[in-house]
């Protein structure tokens, strides 16, 4: 199999054992790697209704054929599972060094089932995978297991993806740091908890063998050069992605106090040139990429000193920002740092923490529930403390480190009609209620309220090629997007990179790695099937029209200031996006993929 690897790691943890197997290559050529090849994998190895935090799910590393390659901005992985946040599907994908390294000790990815007796951590060096015992690991932050580990394997280049105390305490919005960058949503890191597994430590010093070397550096010298002229690649060197808190905030749909406004008034203390003027030390980079986009930040003095952190990302400066009032730059790194070092997803978390500061300030939550601790809208202080309660399942973190939706249930009353998710994720820093291509991204988004499958942003807002309070279109371009996403993702590429690396490109770089002999129409035939295969994966747990929908509070509120002031996104909008959707989807009127969608794509044939 040129291009990849050809190998993937099985291991049973219940069994101790680990076995090399051939990477399927009919697979990899329909789902092309990384998300689209994991999620066959999950569809194959698992039935629907199994609990996420059971032996029985599977835990899945898994790379792209880019990944690792000399082509810039390409270093991502992802990891799949089933989600104990919303229990069902969920992908979730990292950029760094350890994708790439995972492909240069031999593997394309690595499958895990079972649940170890006892704490172990597994390690990959050129082809020869072992357990090791981790009760000494168990315990330690992110950062000091990654350290540890490295210094009992005697190699700084190890690259690690572990858990902290969150992921052991199988907290539902527990993350996996990557060499200290996140696997964010949806709990990953609590599967990883749930199995026992504390890290997995990857080396190599192989290469990649791909089908025409010389046209793989054609492509990658004429794709730099792109990069090297392109002015939105040049701001996210200079700025990343904080970037987006000033012309998001402006166009008044940067959720604020729990997305009850759409403009947070603190945002010029915590945007981008604040982070540049105030925080910002260097700049920081994933395998071979130019972009630089990370923002690497110290904080020397005050309050929150010795906050040593990469970020804070846009969706960060959100969560700990506009979502809980808060306009202080350091108690937002610092808040980053902990969620970091614990395992943590800061989206979550911080929407979570908003949403709790509501309940407050409605008398829903008592000082007496909350430990204590005044959880009102602005108050930063309590951060350190609640998230460490959150990472520990203590007190009022009990309530919350389960997500919103579980917080909700139990706090009762009026609370379920402000908590803000889909399908039990929570949504992340763009208001849909200014941008209705989201409100049908975020409804069906294939591991639940997540930007990231079909970000429209750029074509509602900063392009204004929509109408932006308007149902036209918007079916055909969720549908496009989350194709194209799920190509961009299973084939490893970032998706800053793919600014400059569209579909053309994607398909030279599946010919020159893989030989096969892609077009840009295989590239998104191929995406639309990853997201069939994904709804379902789905629909076997349960998931039908009735849960691509969104919060209460966005379809029943208008925003009360800014240009979205008095837009009513209604019930009947969204239905009418969905129906479209639907049929440009070919699935029938409760969302399910028809026979005849499925047979066109080829997904019986090849999972049966």
């Amino acid at each position: 199999m040129l291009g990849y690897a050809g190998k993937l790691l099985y291991v049973d943890l219940g069994k101790g054992s680990l076995e090399g197997r051939e990477t399927p290559a009919h697979l990899a050529q329909a789902f092309l790697g990384a998300r689209g090849l994991a999620a066959a994998l999950l569809y194959k190895e698992i039935e629907g209704g199994v609990d996420p935090l059971s032996p029985a799910n599977i835990l899945i590393f898994m790379t792209g054929p880019a990944t690792g390659t000399p082509l810039p901005a390409c270093p991502r992985f992802s990891v799949v599972t089933k989600s104990p946040l919303t229990g069902i599907y969920l992908c979730a994908s990292c950029g760094g060094f350890f994708g790439p390294e995972l492909r240069f000790a031999g593997y394309d990815g690595v499958v895990i089932k079972g649940k170890a007796s006892k704490p172990v951590y597994l390690t990959i060096n050129d082809g020869k995978a072992e357990l090791h015992d981790a009760e000494h690991l168990w315990g330690k932050p992110t950062d000091e297991t990654e350290q540890a580990i490295r210094k009992q394997l005697k190699d700084n280049r190890t690259r690690v993806a572990c858990i902290g105390s969150a992921g052991e305490q199988l907290v539902a919005i527990a993350n996996i740091q990557a060499d200290q960058r996140s696997i964010g949503r949806g709990g990953a890191g609590a599967v990883m908890g749930s199995k026992n597994l504390k890290a997995i430590a990857v080396r190599g010093h192989g290469g990649l063998e791909v089908a025409d070397e010389e046209g793989l550096m054609s492509l990658t010298r004429e794709l730099r050069a792109q990069m090297n002229e392109s002015q939105a690649i040049k701001n996210f060197s200079m700025w990343g992605t904080p970037q987006f808190v000033d012309p998001v905030n402006e166009a008044g749909i940067w959720p604020t106090r729990n997305f009850q406004e759409g403009a947070f008034d603190g945002e010029p203390k915590i945007n981008a040139r604040a982070m540049r003027e105030r925080v910002v030390k260097r700049d920081t980079a994933c395998y071979g990429c130019p972009i630089a986009c990370g923002k690497y930040s110290v904080i020397a003095e005050g309050r929150y000193s010795g906050t040593v952190v990469e970020g804070p990302e846009y969706e960060t400066l959100w969560a700990f920002g506009a979502q809980c009032g808060v306009d202080d730059l350091e108690a937002i790194a610092a808040a980053n740092m902990w969620c970091d070092r614990y395992g943590l997803d800061t989206i979550s978390a911080g929407n979570t923490i908003g949403f709790a500061m509501e309940c407050f300030e409605r008398g829903l939550l008592t000082r007496e529930d909350t430990d204590g601790l005044e959880m009102r809208f602005g108050n930063h202080e309590v951060f350190a403390e609640l998230l460490r309660k959150i990472a520990f399942r203590e007190g009022i973190g009990a309530l919350l480190c389960d997500g919103v939706r579980d917080a909700a249930k139990r706090i009762g009353k009026v609370s379920e009609g402000f908590a803000i998710h889909v399908k039990g994720l929570e949504l992340p820093a763009y208001d849909p209620r200014g941008a209705w291509g989201m409100a049908l991204a975020y409804s069906t988004a294939c591991r639940g309220g997540c930007h990231l499958k079909a970000w429209t942003l750029a074509a509602e807002v900063f392009e204004a090629k929509y109408d932006r309070f308007s149902t036209e279109g918007k079916a055909k371009l969720v549908f496009e997007l989350q194709n194209a996403r799920a190509a961009i993702d299973s084939t490893g590429i970032c998706v800053i990179g793919s600014r400059v690396m569209g579909k053309e490109e994607m398909a030279r770089m599946m010919t020159v790695t893989t030989g096969w002999g892609f077009t840009a129409e295989r590239i998104l035939e191929a995406g639309e099937r990853i997201y069939n295969l994904e709804r379902l994966l789905a629909v076997r747990d349960g998931i039908t029209r009735k849960d691509d929908t969104l919060p209460p509070r966005l379809l029943t509120e208008t925003l009360p200031h800014g240009p979205s002031k008095g837009i009513h996104l209604s019930k009947n909008d969204l239905d009418h996006m969905l129906d479209e959707y639907y049929e440009l989807r070919g699935w029938d009127h409760n969302g399910r993929p028809t026979k005849a969608k499925l047979e066109e794509l080829g997904i019986p044939k090849l999972l049966g």
